[in-house]
């Protein structure tokens, strides 16, 4: 069929497309392009030429049957929001809108409306599901800064203008499966700052009540979002901890930026630097699957990029070093949830972390590469244990050029942006060469290129990498 095979016999749209075929794409991407171009994308292909029901809206397929498995309509509106969202989004984010993925991501939202059939004071939605809103409300501003077509920010203010404008509106779920509108507002009012400033101005109190009951009625003692708002003020602390508290605080980070303000900082600040507390080694995020502590380590990453808290960082180092990535055990990667590809993309987040976003092509067993800020710049370490010749490349402002956000706005599916370049001929960087004591004038491009890269063996390669 084309189709990958990690959920059993079925094609789903809510797990194996949503959650385990786009992070197969991110690891496709960083470590070998080639299969990028050929297998992800004839999956891609043999998705929509097998699944597609409802124009371009898909349901499951038995792989063994040959057949669609026909849904009812809001199980397929469900599974189509899961697969644009969580499992498109990430995609574009790093491939921007060259690729298909780009395509298929905004049929589906576009018939998704089409097809809506709830009415309300504002317009038709598509549904009555909270988490299917929230994901449309990520995808919807998204969208829009891509195209410049207003129906995206039309249809994003519909569902938000549902939500917040009857007043008091706060999610009782705040983990996966509920969270998601919370970061779906928080974006869609990041971009309001500058598209619709009288949509900025109307739903800011909401925003405010909202995240204000959040913090007021689901955190514990360490200020970490709960699983659930409670109907008394917290702290909590006999309540299921869930893995979404860094998804939830994602949305308080675009209020602030949007803003201006730190109205929140110090409440996410407080949360970050109390996850080096002893009750959090190898803690039970919810079921304490490699999945959801995947999610939470994911959570914790994204919040990094913005407040630098020390202890988030190790707190994520640790994590991934004891309880996701495991080589004592080599046959543990197979016949795993979803092939463990949760725990690909934090990874893989991570390694972003420690490269700041550089990386080499191609990839060889052995190779090392490593990165750290130097100044306003970066010092690049990299030794193979076998000869290497390759290409160091180095990453470019995607928010701007692949999303079309006139800032870096904080969300969830995507690699953060630790080290950049302007993909030009006229901005220049200085590559000094520690080694060979040499230094040259390189421009942006190049460098998003690859810089090229031969090393001998056991030899390492010192560089620091500054703008001109």
């Amino acid at each position: 069929s084309g189709l990958f095979r990690p959920t059993g016999r079925i094609w789903t749209y809510r797990d194996t497309a949503a959650d385990c075929y786009p992070f197969y794409i991110w690891a496709a991407y960083y470590t070998d392009k080639k299969l990028l171009d050929t297998v992800m994308i004839e999956t891609l292909k043999a998705e929509q030429r097998l699944c597609n029901h409802l124009d371009r809206l898909p349901v499951r397929y038995d792989m063994d049957a040959h057949k669609k498995v026909v849904t009812d309509f809001d199980t397929m509106i469900f599974g189509a929001s899961e697969y644009a969202k969580d499992g498109l989004i990430p995609i574009v984010e790093i491939t921007g809108k060259d690729y298909p993925w780009f395509d298929r991501m905004r049929g589906i939202v576009d018939d998704i409306f089409k097809h809506a059939k709830i009415e309300t004071p504002h317009g038709k939605i598509p549904s009555t599901n909270i988490e299917v809103n929230g994901e449309l409300l990520q995808l919807l501003p998204r969208l829009f800064s891509m195209t410049g077509e207003r129906k995206y920010l039309d249809w994003a203010h519909r569902l938000a203008d549902h939500y917040l404008l009857a007043g008091k509106f706060v999610p009782s779920r705040l983990s996966d499966h509920g969270c998601e509108i919370i970061g779906g507002l928080g974006l869609l009012f990041a971009v309001d700052a500058k598209q619709s400033p009288e949509k900025f101005a109307r739903y800011k109190p909401h925003m405010e009540y909202m995240f204000d009951e959040i913090l007021r009625r689901g955190t514990n003692s360490d200020g970490i979002i709960i699983g659930s708002l409670q109907n008394s003020p917290g702290p909590h602390d006999n309540v299921t901890m869930r893995d979404g508290w860094g998804y939830d605080f994602v949305g308080f980070l675009d209020y602030d930026l949007a803003l201006g303000t730190r109205r929140y900082y110090d409440a996410i600040s407080r949360a970050m630097g109390n996850l080096l507390k002893p009750r959090y080694v190898k803690f039970n995020w919810d079921s304490g699957s490699r999945d959801n502590i995947a999610d939470s380590v994911e959570g914790g990453l994204y919040l990094s990029y913005r407040i630098p808290v020390v202890e988030t960082f190790v707190w994520a180092d640790r994590e991934i070093a004891t309880v996701l990535v495991d080589h004592t055990d080599p046959n543990r990667l197979w016949g795993v949830h979803k092939l463990e590809a949760n725990t690909v993309r934090t990874v893989l987040i991570h390694t972003m972390l420690h490269t700041r976003n550089t990386i080499a092509r191609p990839w060889q067993q052995g190779l090392q590469l490593g990165a750290a800020p130097c100044g306003d710049g970066i010092c690049v370490f990299m030794k193979s244990d076998k000869p290497y010749e390759g290409t160091l490349e180095f990453d470019i402002p995607r928010h701007r050029l692949y999303m079309g956000f006139s800032e870096d706005w904080p969300r969830m599916n995507a690699v953060p942006e630790w080290f950049t370049v302007e993909p030009d001929e006229s901005d220049k960087y200085k590559v000094k060469d520690i080694h060979a004591d040499s230094q040259r004038i390189i421009s942006g491009k190049s460098l998003s290129d690859g810089l090229p890269i031969r090393m001998e063996p056991g030899k390492p390669l010192r560089l620091i990498v500054t703008p001109k």
